[in-house]
C-alpha cells in the first residue's frame, strides 16, 4: 500500500505485542486500553465498557484520518475500529487468518464490505468472503540458506522450534529436555517471553532465545521446523518451503489450530503431532526421523512451498485501495 502512495496507520491494544512491533516498523499505532471478553461477569463488563470507549475514540480517529478503507484482522482489538468505520460509512474489510473463524469476525463479517480468507474452506463460513491467502513478509520468499547460516553463525543441520509470540510451554519444556544434553545437529528454540525464564540448556549446539526479530533468517537456515499451527507461522514455513512438524495448540477456539494444520498435513506438506503426544522422547524421535530421511524432507518441503500465497499481501492491498474514494480526504488505510 505504501508503494502505491497510501498512508498506513494501525489501531491496536496498548497491552499487545503491536505496542512494540508497530512503532519499530516505522508506523503510527493508535493504542487503546482494551481487554478480552473472557473471565468473570465483572471482568467482561469492564472489557465491554473499555470496548465502548475505544469505539468512541476510533470514531474520532477515523473522522480525523478520513481513510479510504479500514481492515480488521480479528480479535477484540480490531472490533472498535471496524465498528466505528462501519458507522461512518467507510468501506470496511476483514481478514480471517484461521480455517475456523473467530467469534468477532463471524459477527463483524455481517456488516463489512468484504471478508478476505486465508484458507479456501473458510470462505464457506461467511456470506461475503473471497480467498486471498495469508499476507507474508517478502523477506521469507527465496531467502538463501547459505547466507542465513553465515549471517547467524549456525552450523548445519539446523532444527528450529518455535510456538508463536506467546510461546508453547509443553513444547518448550519437552524441547529443553530433549535437546539440552548433546546433539549432532544445531537446535534453535524461540521460546516466547512467557516461558523463557523456565528454560535452560547445557548443549552448546542448542540455543534458546526469548524472541527474535529476524525469524525469517532462522527459517531459511533450517532443515526441520517444529511449530504450533497458527496461520501466520504456517504460511511463513510455507513461504520458506521447509519440512515441518506441526503441534496444534489444543485449546484454540474452535480447535482452529488443528484445522489449520490439517490443511497442510492433508496435502502431504507437513507431519502432525498432537500436543498430548509431546514429550522429550517423542519430540526428539520425530525430529531425528526427519533429519535422517532426506527424501521425506525434500518431499514435505516441496509440498509445503506449493501452498504458500506470495500474492496475498498484494491482493489485500489491491482490494483496500480500490475501495470507493471518499470526498473527505486522501488515500489512507487503517
Amino acid at each position: 500500500m505504501k508503494s502505491k502512495g497510501a498512508v498506513v496507520e494501525f489501531v491496536g491494544s496498548e497491552s499487545g505485542i503491536e505496542k512494540t512491533l508497530v512503532p519499530q516498523g516505522g508506523y503510527t499505532l493508535h493504542a487503546l486500553p482494551l481487554r478480552g471478553l473472557a473471565g468473570s461477569p465483572i471482568a467482561r463488563a469492564r472489557a465491554g465498557l473499555l470496548s465502548l470507549k475505544a469505539t468512541i475514540r476510533c470514531t474520532r480517529i477515523i473522522q480525523r484520518l478520513r481513510p479510504r478503507a479500514v481492515l480488521g484482522v480479528g480479535g477484540y482489538a480490531s472490533a472498535p475500529a471496524v465498528a466505528a468505520a462501519r458507522a461512518l460509512g467507510v468501506p470496511t474489510f476483514l481478514h480471517e487468518q484461521n480455517s475456523v473463524p473467530g467469534r468477532v469476525n463471524r459477527i463483524a463479517s455481517r456488516f463489512t464490505t468484504e471478508t478476505l480468507a486465508t484458507f479456501p474452506d473458510a470462505t464457506r463460513r461467511f456470506g461475503n468472503a473471497v480467498w486471498v491467502g495469508m499476507p507474508t513478509r517478502t523477506e521469507i520468499f527465496g531467502a538463501s540458506r547459505e547466507e542465513a547460516l553465515r549471517d547467524l553463525g549456525l552450523e548445519p543441520p539446523v532444527v528450529l522450534i518455535f510456538g508463536g509470540s506467546g510461546g508453547a510451554l509443553r513444547i518448550n519444556l519437552a524441547a529443553a529436555e530433549a535437546f539440552g544434553g548433546t546433539t549432532p545437529y544445531t537446535v534453535v528454540q524461540v521460546s516466547g517471553r512467557r516461558d523463557f525464564s523456565r528454560l535452560s540448556t547445557e548443549n552448546p549446539r542448542h540455543e534458546i532465545f526469548e524472541y527474535v526479530d529476524d525469524l525469517w533468517r532462522y527459517l531459511a537456515a533450517s532443515e526441520v521446523i517444529v511449530s504450533r499451527a497458527g496461520a501466520g507461522s504456517l504460511f511463513d514455513i510455507a513461504a520458506a518451503a521447509k519440512a515441518a512438524i506441526l503441534i496444534p495448540f489444543p485449546y484454540a477456539t474452535g480447535d482452529h489450530q488443528l484445522e489449520n494444520a490439517r490443511y497442510f498435513t492433508g496435502r502431504g506438506a507437513a507431519e502432525l503431532m498432537l500436543d498430548s503426544e509431546v514429550d522429550a522422547t517423542t519430540l526428539r524421535g520425530h525430529v531425528e526421523a526427519l533429519l535422517n530421511d532426506a527424501g521425506r524432507r525434500e518431499d514435505l518441503a516441496t509440498r509445503m512451498g506449493s501452498l504458500a500465497t506470495p500474492g496475498a499481501a498484494g491482493e489485500v492491498a489491491r482490494r483496500l485501495l480500490r475501495a470507493r474514494e471518499k470526498e473527505w480526504g486522501p488515500c489512507t488505510s487503517t
